[in-house]
């Protein structure tokens, strides 16, 4: 994971705009799915290059992290792809979208959630589905989840990787991530985020899968936000859960009249 203190490498720089250190994600450890296996994926792209992962929650809607809207600034020409498995080759499958609007949460230095609104809305079919948010406010310490990316594969060679990636990694208890041995509340793991990682580290999100989902016995729970370099035992992937405070956020503005 990418240093929330430290690791400036991780600090992009994009136009007038720079990147929150300890805000890029990558997968580590993982392995390649099956083509178009997650449907519901999305690659955010600035000028033709994946910067950020999302989730298609409606056809016109994507779900990602507040933390990459900074590619979002004029000029930067962003772009949303779904449909995709590999990033390089012209697939028949993918559908291309410029965007609308972007509404970032109302703190988004603390409630790392954003909604991106396309152009016009996908065309849903077997490479381009939804996936709902249906996360409890508490998840059990110890369960096994999977999170998916397009980040690179080796944390010593920050390259995103061309094909879709995922990993399974295990719940640990915000008591816990909050400890001295890990966190010490640098920063704090509120109510409405959540650890996840592996033992000996070798289990990871990092850099190019932030605002990609972390699902958990089938149900979406999470986004990936931060965390402190990437694969470090006691330093796993931090992650904005889906409370009933961000589903009721997403609900009212897709219901608003001003959406569409």
């Amino acid at each position: 994971m990418t240093s929330f203190s430290s690791f400036p490498l991780f600090c992009l720089m994009v136009g007038a705009y720079m990147i929150p250190e300890g805000f890029t994600m990558e997968i580590i450890g993982g392995k390649e799915v099956p083509p178009h296996s997650r449907p519901f994926m999305a690659s955010i792209q600035s000028r033709g290059s994946h910067v950020c992962g999302g989730v298609l929650i409606h056809p016109q809607w994507v779900l990602t992290a507040a933390h990459c809207s900074p590619w979002f600034a004029q000029g930067q020409a962003p772009s949303v792809v779904l449909g995709a498995h590999s990033l390089s080759k012209n697939e028949p499958s993918q559908q291309r979208f410029a965007i609308k609007r972007i509404i970032p949460f109302s703190r988004p230095k603390s409630d790392d959630i954003m909604l991106v609104k396309l152009h016009t809305a996908a065309k849903l079919n077997k490479y381009v589905q939804l996936l709902h948010p249906r996360s409890k406010n508490y998840i059990r310490d110890g369960t096994k989840c999977q999170v998916t990316g397009w980040g690179a594969t080796n944390a010593d060679v920050l390259n995103n990787s061309d094909t879709l990636q995922e990993v399974t990694v295990t719940i640990i208890s915000r008591k816990h991530c909050n400890s001295r041995s890990y966190y010490n509340h640098r920063p704090t793991i509120t109510k409405d985020m959540l650890c996840a990682g592996d033992a000996k580290g070798q289990k990871d999100s990092c850099q190019g899968d932030s605002g990609g989902p972390l699902v958990c016995k089938g149900v979406f729970h999470a986004l990936v936000s931060r965390g402190d370099k990437c694969g470090v035992a006691k330093k796993p992937g931090i992650y904005t859960l889906l409370t009933k405070k961000y589903q009721d956020w997403i609900k009212s503005n897709l219901a608003s009249p001003h959406a569409y």
